[in-house]
Formats: C-alpha cells, structure tokens, sequence
C-alpha cells in the first residue's frame, strides 16, 4: 500500500482478524507457528496502543501492518 496511513487500533484489529481466521485454516503446523508468531507481535503492538492511543509504531512494523490491512481487504472482497 503505497499511500498507507496507519489506522490505529482499527487496522491492528482488522490484521489480527485476518490472521486468526488464516491460521485457523492452516494445516501447516510450521506456517502455524509463524501466524502465531505473527498474532502475537501484533497482539503486543495492541496493547501498546491501548495503554497510550498517541504510540505511533515503528516503521518497520506499519510496513508490515500495511501488507496485512491490504490482505485483509483483498479477503473481505472475495468474500
């Protein structure tokens, strides 16, 4: 997403949601691994932001934040 603004809450909320539904349909326990892997860092970015709402993440992270939020959507389209 090259024009990607950090949503906040919203967009960490909507990353998880994605990724909880996809490592429920995994059946690769090393993939699974690496989507709880992937859960967990984001449930912690949350949390974060929930003790201070003005925490803005590293870029690394809304790099990463962004490819999950465009997943996300594409997923919800198909539906």
């Amino acid at each position: 997403m090259s024009n990607y603004e950090f949503g906040g809450r919203a967009d960490i909320e909507k990353a998880l949601d994605m990724l909880v539904n996809l490592d429920q349909a995994q059946t690769n326990a090393i993939i699974v691994l690496e989507i709880d892997e992937e859960i967990e860092r984001l449930q912690a970015e949350l949390e974060k932001y929930d003790v201070d709402p003005s925490h803005v993440p590293t870029a690394d992270f809304i790099e990463i934040i962004s490819g999950y939020v465009e997943r996300a959507d594409d997923w919800n389209n198909a539906k």
